[in-house]
């Protein structure tokens, strides 16, 4: 059985080295598979290419590394992994050591009970609070409006058959949230919980920026909420306009007070007309941004060059 290990990264020269040394642990504990660790750079900056190129092979595992053209994101780094693996199976963990290669072992093990996706939950994060904070929330938001739910704190780190990886990376879609399209296709699925640890070394490129846009593309590349919520936000608006005027008519009438000519008018149509339809917009904007961009069939990325080891080559 061939395992692959599709491994983002980008600037982490100081993080290969013992990641690769845990991982050759790990899969030396297990000599009846084979394991081929497929890295992505994706668009790194440092020395992280040639690290990995002076990485040293063992018995049972091997490297590829595909560098891509330039940073086309965390998720389009993982579609070119998952679509130049070959193995059986294939485990996603980032090059960070904050998804600890141990829990490997464990994933195979579901593999082979018949688990086509095993996924790590996480537990006990190091992250800032305020970033948990965020992440839970998030969690729990697009599980509330989503078709279809994703695990609470499951990321990336996990397992998938071959025959799931292959549907996922056919998904023609480019707002990927890969823990999303892995729980919209169904087949057997199982949850390891995990204490996530920081990071090794460096500091993390996957800004706040990056983050908001993970969450936008997976709140409005997943359900129909977004839009049907400025309908509801509009009327909202749209009541309190009316309540405004009532207010001010009810008040005319019974206190005899003489409002400024046109004042009412226009608070009322600025909230009716004015907030329904900056909300309702930036909505549709969303969707048709999203349509446009899907409608040009760029592809996801672009491969630089795809290197094996020397002993690989020959």
């Amino acid at each position: 059985m061939l395992i692959s290990l599709v491994i983002p990264v980008l600037n982490e020269s100081d993080n290969v080295g013992i990641l690769w040394s845990r991982l050759r642990e790990v899969t030396a504990a297990i000599p009846d598979v084979e394991f081929e660790a497929v890295f992505v750079d994706d668009g790194s900056t440092d020395d992280t290419a040639e690290r990995i190129g002076h990485l040293a092979s063992t018995a049972n595992t091997h490297w590829l590394l595909v560098r891509l053209s330039r940073n086309f994101g965390h998720q389009a780094a993982i579609t070119a992994g998952m679509q130049h693996a070959t193995g059986d199976a294939i485990v996603f963990l980032d090059a960070d050591l904050q998804d600890p290669p141990e829990l490997i072992p464990i994933f195979i093990e579901k593999f082979r009970e018949g688990h086509d996706v095993v996924y790590g939950v996480r537990q006990n994060r190091k992250e800032p609070l305020w970033l948990r904070f965020c992440f839970a929330t998030f969690y729990r938001l697009f599980n509330s409006i989503a078709e279809r739910p994703i695990p609470l704190d499951a990321g990336d780190f996990g397992l998938m058959s071959k025959r799931v990886a292959k549907l996922i990376s056919e998904m023609p879609e480019r707002d990927r949230l890969i823990r999303g399209m892995r729980a919209w296709v169904g087949f057997r699925q199982v949850g390891i919980p995990y204490d996530r640890p920081g990071r090794y070394a460096g500091t993390t490129r996957y800004s706040v920026v990056r983050r908001v846009e993970g969450a936008l593309d997976g709140l409005f590349g997943y359900s129909k909420v977004p839009i049907r919520l400025s309908l509801l936000l509009g009327m909202c608006v749209c009541v309190v306009g009316a309540v405004y005027l009532l207010y001010s008519v009810i008040g005319t009438m019974i206190w005899r007070g003489t409002p400024e000519r046109g004042w009412t008018s226009l608070i009322v149509l600025a909230f009716m007309l004015g907030g329904a339809n900056l909300i309702a917009t930036s909505i549709v904007g969303e969707y048709v941004c999203r349509i446009y961009f899907q409608a040009k069939h760029r592809p996801l990325y672009i491969v630089a060059d795809v290197r094996r080891p020397p002993t690989a080559e020959s």
